[in-house]
């Protein structure tokens, strides 16, 4: 209690002197964000959040830096895969260096841009969403926040041509794998290992095979062209070719010790191109958007099972051996008499790979948000959600109802939860337990 009232004096002060604050290159925003299940009232989540954010531009130099201070009060479980869920093991309260690069305008030549350091890349046109976008892996430690991304070293330039037309290079040296959640959400964006059902599997041992940081092991690469108003449309077109962020089944050899029977459980990164393109623009008051990625494994993704060591009881199973296709589309509107909508058809979830081993199979899912907003804005009622549409048939749901309360500018109080319910083989399904309602204070100054 004396944390937050602490906190919220802070709050109070900033807000005195935002004014003052005016002209300063410093800017940022406190969040304090509490959870509690709706099945029993245990708490969750509680996050106290300070980001600050400076930038500083002398004639054609841009330089930018960000921080995170974020305190936790309550402890996540991460024991599925730590190294991978590291900020749900991390200490009560930590400094997150996110964002700190330096831009060159005019580099060399007038039209070239050129931007180097720690960074976040957003490509795509889509609404949270967006298949085309592959350079920075995802941070799922908040598994709400399923557009978060890790902003990790790299080398932008970008070519300005007549036009409208660009050409952006990137190249990351190191990889870096996704952030996962913590253990009880793990279901939800990793499948099920496919042991057979009539083992009594005893232990099961995680074995993730990481890529040397060398050269060319765990560089990636990019490169997009776009073109700006082209009949009223905004196009790109983008090529990449990286490691997968996430962690993928590559085997298991099943043996016996000491009476009990021990699953040894491989993981690796496989590495992809993907041939990506995107539009934006809109069709009367409607706007409209779409992406498609053609991801091609640059080599056959199967997962080898050895049962008790016998390689004459193998078994391979294929998740992803030919290239498969990610896409989505979707349009908004905003109606006369104040509603706005939102809405999106998503093949293929960024953590979804193949379509051959169960689990791993690309979904279709239908996204929406629709809000309306009262009382000169002061008050915004919010409902988003998407529906999972699995193979055979199988169902999953998500609502998130919310209301937002703006009393003072730059002041956001929220209320709402976050609803599962559905088939318990779908993604959403499987965390129908999980429920949560919410209370957010977030003021930026």
């Amino acid at each position: 209690m004396i944390k937050k009232l602490v906190i919220f004096s802070f709050i109070a002060v900033l807000g005195l002197y935002t004014k003052a604050m005016a002209d300063s290159p410093v800017s940022g925003s406190i969040l304090l964000d509490t959870r509690a299940q709706t099945n029993n009232g245990d708490v969750t989540r509680e996050e106290y959040r300070l980001t600050l954010k400076a930038s500083k531009r002398t004639h054609d130099i841009y330089a930018y830096g960000e921080v995170w201070l974020r305190g936790f009060g309550v402890t996540q479980s991460a024991t599925y895969l730590p190294q991978l869920q590291q900020y749900s093991s991390a200490p009560p309260t930590y400094l997150d260096v996110r964002q700190v690069y330096v831009e060159f305008y005019q580099f060399l030549t007038e039209n070239l841009d050129l931007k180097i350091g720690k960074q976040l890349l957003s490509w795509g046109t889509a609404d949270g969403v967006n298949p085309t976008n592959n350079i920075n892996p995802y941070d799922f430690e908040d598994p709400f926040k399923v557009n978060n991304r890790l902003p990790v070293p790299m080398l932008v330039a970008e070519y300005y041509l007549p036009h409208e037309i660009s050409v952006t290079g990137v190249i990351e040296p190191i990889f870096v794998p996704s952030v996962l959640p913590s253990d009880r959400w793990v279901s939800a964006f990793q499948p099920s290992i496919p042991i057979p059902s009539w083992l009594p599997i005893g232990k099961i041992n995680l074995d993730l095979s990481m890529p040397q940081q060398s050269f060319p092991d765990s560089i990636s690469y990019a490169v997009r062209i776009a073109k700006k108003a082209l009949l009223g449309y905004d196009f790109s077109l983008s090529y990449y070719n990286g490691l997968y962020s996430f962690p993928v089944l590559s085997s298991a050899n099943i043996t016996t010790s000491a009476n009990n029977i021990i699953a040894n459980i491989g993981l690796d990164f496989p590495r992809f191109s993907i041939i990506g393109g995107d539009f934006a623009g809109s069709i009367g008051d409607h706007g409209i958007w779409g992406e498609v990625a053609l991801n091609i494994p640059q080599q056959p993704l199967q997962f080898n099972a050895y049962i008790l060591g016998n390689h004459v009881q193998s078994e391979t199973m294929n998740i992803a051996t030919k290239p498969f296709v990610k896409y989505i589309i979707g349009t908004d509107y905003s109606f006369e008499n104040g509603i706005y909508l939102n809405v999106q058809y998503l093949h293929g979830q960024s953590y979804e790979i193949g379509d051959q081993l169960e689990g791993y199979m690309l979904e279709d899912y239908l996204l929406f948000d629709t809000y309306r907003n009262f009382f000169y804005d002061k008050l915004k009622v919010q409902l988003a959600g998407m529906f999972e549409l699995a193979h055979q048939n199988k169902t999953g749901y998500m609502f998130i109802p919310q209301i937002d309360w703006m009393p003072y500018d730059n002041l956001i109080t929220s209320i709402g939860a976050y609803i599962f319910t559905g088939n318990s083989s779908t993604h959403l399904g499987s965390v129908k337990d999980n429920s949560e309602a919410f209370i957010k204070v977030s003021y930026t100054f």
